[in-house]
């Protein structure tokens, strides 16, 4: 009996755990089905708005429910008609619990002031595939300027998956098909009421990409069950340090296999190319310290500034000083210096520097930044040029390129407020003649023709003709006038060419001043790259500081205190 009974249980227990098993597996089965985006976001709630005061209360349902994750998915659409884009007609943001805001830039009378504070809010990332391009979208037709713009791309590199378009993504990571076809992408994003496969789309598109970052962040970041529960852990505290150093970055694609590790040696091989080219070009990966933190100092033995042991030497070798100690390197002047260091401004030149990356501390390689670009400091007037070692800091070469990146933005806002366009090519510093090139072109057809590729008697007459009104001296065609034709100018200066970056600083002169231009770049510097190792006492008013202590002294010009507005 007591044999039937173990018997029994067993039988009952091994019957439980297959049934317990196949449930399991039936469970799995259905998470990992791939659906139709309508049925699997069946849960959303959209709201389409079309006044500002809908857009007033459905920003504010969106920042409650965005607290946690500090992140909003983000898209755009618009109309293009006749292969010309027209202005963004919709923008779609979506919490990651599923409310959806779809706002029809294209019916509301002015963008409202609740919706441009979100998109131009810092601290909360906006998360889709190529959001960067929608920014200047946004910023040419509407004046917003997004901030925080984070490519879900980046996201899923960092965490080893395979990166793709938002379609391939979504079906990888959530298993859920998007539609993706030509007659909803392309449809009427102006029409008057959107109909429920455009707001569908337009809501999904917008979800997927919020729901793909959170759930990529908890599986590398989180617990081992923060993919069942979003709010298990504390990684969402810290997402900022994750992320920061993607917003604002294009997303380029890699036409290429390698992840992980073979992409990172890649990069580091292309690095060691770099570096051994580093004196052929100028922003290269220095091979040598920038900062020796040499001392030179007054006659009497007052600490002047540091400097690098080329310039040291310099002094020495011109007998303008003295070694007073070897290491550090230490020179004495023999002349009294035009000025000495004052208050905390001259302190900063006092000051020893460390040659590693001002934003993450990176000490393998590093690239001179200059904070305030050169296309604009190379127009600033000479009273302004000196001591601009203040704006040149080390970065390392991924923090170098993510700074260049963010810099453009605020270049296409100096190129809108300044009415100062960038110039899409170098070439615009000269213009091209049309009939000059005629006459070389005719003149090189004519000279080079060889035996076996005679031109058409008619088409030699008409090519003769041209270079014949443009010489009327000449009767008739002979090889020295083809010679001359040949070698004829094309390429002229552009007299009226002004670049983006003169027109600039024309404007500032004339408005807010130049010293405001400056502080503008340094504070952008900070808090685009958020630099953890800036020199002490690095200011964003130095030179302003700098400049009233000459005045105080009386070593500024009255012409240089009226061009920098004292």
């Amino acid at each position: 009996m007591d044999t039937y009974l173990k018997f029994k249980t067993v039988v009952t227990s091994t019957a439980l755990a297959v049934g317990f098993a196949g449930a399991t597996l039936l469970v799995f089965k259905y998470k990992l089905r791939k659906r139709n985006a309508v049925d699997a976001l069946n849960y959303l709630t959209i709201r389409t708005v079309n006044t500002e005061e809908s857009c007033n209360e459905v920003i504010n349902e969106l920042r409650r429910r965005i607290g946690l994750h500090k992140a909003i998915g983000f898209d755009c659409e618009w109309v293009t008609n006749q292969g010309r884009r027209q202005p963004v007609a919709l923008v779609q943001l979506s919490s990651y619990d599923g409310y959806c805001g779809l706002f029809r830039l294209s019916h509301l009378k002015t963008l409202p002031s609740s919706l441009k504070e979100l998109l131009e809010d810092e601290s909360i990332f906006k998360v889709g595939v190529a959001p960067f391009d929608d920014a200047k979208y946004l910023l040419n037709d509407y004046s917003v300027a997004l901030k925080s713009t984070l490519d879900l791309r980046h996201i899923v590199e960092l965490t080893g998956h395979t990166t793709g378009g938002l379609a391939f993504l979504a079906q990888s990571e959530l298993n859920v098909v998007l539609d993706k076809s030509w007659r909803v992408r392309c449809s009427n994003w102006e029409v008057d009421e959107l109909t429920q496969t455009q707001i569908n789309y337009a809501a999904a598109d917008a979800h997927v990409a919020i729901k793909i970052f959170v759930n990529l962040i908890n599986k590398k970041y989180g617990s081992i069950w923060s993919w069942l529960d979003h709010t298990s852990n504390n990684v969402w505290h810290n997402i900022n340090n994750i992320c920061w150093k993607y917003a604002d970055i294009g997303f380029k694609s890699k036409h290429t296999a390698k992840l992980g590790n073979e992409i990172k040696k890649e990069k580091e091989s292309k690095l060691t190319k770099d570096a051994a080219v580093s004196k052929r070009y100028p922003h290269a990966t220095r091979s040598k310290p920038l900062y020796h933190n040499c001392f030179l100092v007054a006659p009497d033995g007052e600490l002047l500034c540091t400097c690098d042991t080329k310039k040291a030497e310099w002094y020495v070798d011109k007998e303008l000083a003295d070694v007073v100690k070897e290491d550090p390197l230490t020179v004495r002047l023999r002349f009294e210096p035009s000025g000495r260091s004052v208050g905390e401004v001259g302190r900063y030149y006092q000051l020893t520097k460390e040659n590693k990356c001002v934003v993450c501390g990176g000490d393998n390689s590093y690239i001179r930044k200059n904070v305030v670009p050169r296309e604009y400091r190379k127009y600033f007037p000479e009273i302004m040029k000196d001591h601009a070692s203040h704006d040149v800091v080390l970065l390392c070469t991924g923090c170098h390129q993510r700074s260049n990146m963010r810099d453009q933005a605020v270049r296409e806002r100096l190129a809108e407020q300044c009415a100062a366009p960038l110039a899409a090519h170098t070439d615009n510093k000269f213009k091209e003649d049309v009939d000059c090139k005629k006459i070389r072109s005719a003149a090189r057809a004519l000279l080079y023709q060889s035996r076996k590729h005679v031109l058409p008697e008619e088409r030699r007459k008409e090519l003769e003709l041209i270079l014949l009104r443009h010489f009327p001296q000449h009767q008739e065609i002979t090889q020295e006038l083809l010679q001359e034709a040949a070698e004829i100018q094309v390429v002229f200066e552009n007299v009226d060419y002004s670049s983006h970056g003169h027109k600039v600083v024309e404007y500032f002169l004339k408005h807010e001043g130049l010293l405001q231009l400056e502080r503008l770049w340094r504070q952008h510097f900070l808090s685009s790259m958020r630099p953890r190792y800036m020199p002490q006492l690095w200011s964003l008013d130095h030179n302003e500081q700098r400049l009233k202590i000459r005045l105080e002294e009386g070593r500024l010009s009255e012409e240089d205190s009226k061009l920098l507005g004292f």
